[in-house]
């Protein structure tokens, strides 16, 4: 993310997957949702690390969900999951509930993204 900055990132990038797979639209959506299927129960799964504060399982699976983010072209998903993985790696309770509130609330728009 150091490349961009905040305002240039994008809530989809369609290029990403384009350049990864082709323009296959169907193709382009099933990984969109696939993705969307893991962000949800990784979103419910920090959710609940959160709560039993194990900061470094947060980071973990912040940073498993970044990978596949970057690959669909999540790119503010990605931001909001890179800044998760720092406020748990110095164990920051309110600054990991801020991003995973951001992060939440992106992952709504990729969701209208992705369906629209």
């Amino acid at each position: 993310m150091h490349n961009k900055e905040l305002s240039d990132l994008k809530t989809i990038n369609q290029q990403v997957m384009i350049d990864l797979i082709g323009e296959d639209q169907a193709e382009i959506a099933h990984f969109q949702q696939q993705f969307l299927l893991q962000a949800k129960t990784s979103l419910q799964h920090i959710a609940q690390l959160y709560r039993q504060e194990q900061f470094n399982k947060i980071k973990d699976e912040a940073h498993f969900l970044k990978t596949s983010a970057k690959a669909i072209g999540a790119e503010l998903c990605a931001y909001h999951l890179q800044t998760l993985e720092h406020a748990s790696l110095a164990q920051d309770k309110i600054k990991c509930k801020h991003h995973i509130q951001n992060l939440s609330n992106e992952l709504k728009q990729v969701y209208l993204s992705a369906s629209g």
